[in-house]
């Protein structure tokens, strides 16, 4: 009798420890299982995602570059302030810039993008959708050099990218 009351005890907290370890163990299982169900739906619309340059023009004063950019995939493009923009050219001076421009949603400041228009949007405005073009344009200082080439890389904000060289 005197060894059963501690043994009834140790028995007890063998299954609450039990209990608790196979909790945890459940959520963490869980948790992981959730990851990996949002880790495929951000792959899924990787897949989903394809932009194409159709156009790359940089104006008479060498200080904005204007990119062309249509939707070929299925999944809309629609954070503009989350995408990247990346722009590596030569000044007049030959010396060699590579730089990321932020977003800017208001007047075009130097070394900033911003979406002018999209053609076609009457779904959806300001999204663009499957067959819809955007026209980002990108201003640049200092100046990028007469004659020079350039590229432009833009980035969407699940990571598809598309580049295109651009001649100043």
């Amino acid at each position: 009798m005197e060894t059963s009351i501690p043994a009834l005890l140790i028995a007890a907290i063998l299954m609450i420890t039990t209990v608790v370890m196979a909790r945890s163990g459940y959520s963490s299982v869980d948790r992981i299982g959730q990851s990996w169900q949002v880790m495929g739906e951000r792959l899924e619309q990787r897949v989903r995602t394809e932009l194409t340059v159709v156009e790359t023009l940089v104006d008479g004063s060498y200080a904005n570059i204007t990119v062309r950019v249509r939707n070929d995939g299925q999944t809309t493009v629609a954070d503009w302030a989350r995408m990247d923009v990346v722009v590596q050219y030569f000044s007049e001076s030959g010396t060699r810039y590579a730089r990321w421009v932020p977003y800017t949603s208001g007047a075009l400041q130097s070394n900033t993008w911003t979406l002018v228009n999209i053609e076609n949007d009457s779904f959806e405005p300001g999204v663009l959708n499957p067959g819809e073009i955007a026209e980002i344009r990108i201003r640049i200082n200092p100046l990028m050099g007469t004659g020079t080439t350039g590229w432009v890389i833009v980035s969407t904000e699940n990571g598809v990218t598309v580049s295109a060289s651009v001649t100043g």
